[in-house]
């Protein structure tokens, strides 16, 4: 499972809205200042993402809790977003270059054609699926919350 550190933003009767820093790839590469990745990375400001997480206990606003994305989870949006574009581009160039082209007598501009609309079909399919995938099973849920010690002075 992947966890987060996010701060409660807001409470309503089913969910809490958190707020967490979005990062990127390169925020934890100990060559950041050799790379020019990271020092891309460094010239844009970090952004705050806001999520909408199932109620499952009491927290106030401000609180910050530890967020928890079940790793089936990941590994299912990896395929949806990346794999399924893949293989609609590769079937609609292949469907062109064996179907249409000796259908049509057209040479390689019908197969890039038809490799450029599955590969919008892919991108499609994946707008209309990630919209339905089941939140409860595979979205994030709150672990519980993070404890901060106070010093007394």
């Amino acid at each position: 499972m992947s966890e987060e550190v996010a701060t409660v933003v807001a409470i309503d009767e089913q969910h809490i809205w958190v707020e967490c820093e979005r990062r990127s790839a390169c925020s934890g590469c100990q060559q950041q200042s050799n790379c020019g990745t990271g020092t891309v990375a460094k010239a844009f400001p970090q952004r705050q993402q806001r999520i909408r997480v199932p109620r499952t206990m009491t927290l106030a606003v401000g609180q910050q809790v530890r967020l928890g994305i079940p790793q089936q989870s990941l590994l299912r949006g990896a395929a949806l977003v990346y794999v399924l574009p893949l293989f609609c581009l590769l079937v609609g160039a292949l469907l062109g270059q064996l179907w249409l082209a000796p259908l049509l007598a057209g040479g390689e501009g019908i197969t890039i054609l038809s490799c450029l609309g599955g590969g919008a079909l892919g991108f499609l399919l994946v707008r209309f699926y990630s919209n339905r995938l089941d939140q409860g099973a595979y979205g994030p849920r709150i672990l519980g919350a993070v404890l901060t010690t106070r010093t007394l002075s």
